[in-house]
């Protein structure tokens, strides 16, 4: 079962709960036995925002995860400090804000091409594409951002692009003098407002180019 890593918490003196997105079933959290421990084969592949195969075991009120194959570490992500906050903070607000079972491939695939671009792009990250990301989750939870009566005419165009555009064209976006920091504010409340629950700036959290 092809799965990304959202979480990962201790549980017991060895034991770990693993949060993750799936494309078959959703998120789902799983028990980890023994992952705490210097021998497990399985820990470093359990590490948040690993793209891996894992196979699971009905447990007594918790299924087990019974074997992990990785496919991707993301290891550019992981050497590069700005990317790895922000692809820590995408998948923290996922496991934030998605119930375990809520099931949608939009929301798989988004965050699985979201990591591989960050992943392949050789450039620092900008906030265009973390501010994109949160555009498309949105829609995909049934809040379409676009749609918000009384908008300017050029932040509805600017909230249109980072809807509809694919990842290289987001990041090549340019907007003028103070219109990004407006786009953003805006992004973030509006996130903040549908959620009804605190929601770190990611603006304010990561320093982006």
């Amino acid at each position: 079962m092809l799965a990304i890593i959202l979480d990962r918490r201790d549980f017991r003196e060895s034991d770990q709960i693993i949060s993750c997105y799936t494309k078959e079933k959703g998120k789902v959290e799983l028990l980890a036995r023994g992952v705490k421990k210097i021998i497990s084969k399985n820990s470093a592949q359990l590490e948040p925002f690993s793209f891996v195969d894992i196979e699971i075991a009905p447990g007594k009120g918790i299924d087990h995860l019974t074997k992990v194959q990785p496919i991707n570490y993301f290891a550019n992500i992981r050497n590069d400090l700005q990317k790895s906050l922000a692809a820590g903070y995408v998948v923290s607000l996922l496991d934030k804000v998605l119930h375990v079972g809520e099931k949608d491939e939009r929301i798989f695939d988004l965050l699985k091409g979201w990591l591989e671009f960050t992943n392949l792009e050789s450039s620092i990250l900008n906030l265009k594409l973390l501010d994109g990301f949160i555009v498309k989750l949105l829609n995909c939870l049934g809040y379409d951002i676009t749609q918000v009566s009384g908008l300017e005419l050029e932040l509805r165009k600017d909230l249109e692009l980072l809807k509809n555009s694919d990842w290289d064209y987001v990041s090549s976006l340019k907007f003028g003098e103070g219109e990004s920091e407006k786009l953003h504010k805006f992004i973030y409340n509006f996130l903040v407002e549908r959620l009804e629950r605190g929601v770190v700036d990611w603006g304010q959290k990561i320093r982006c180019g």
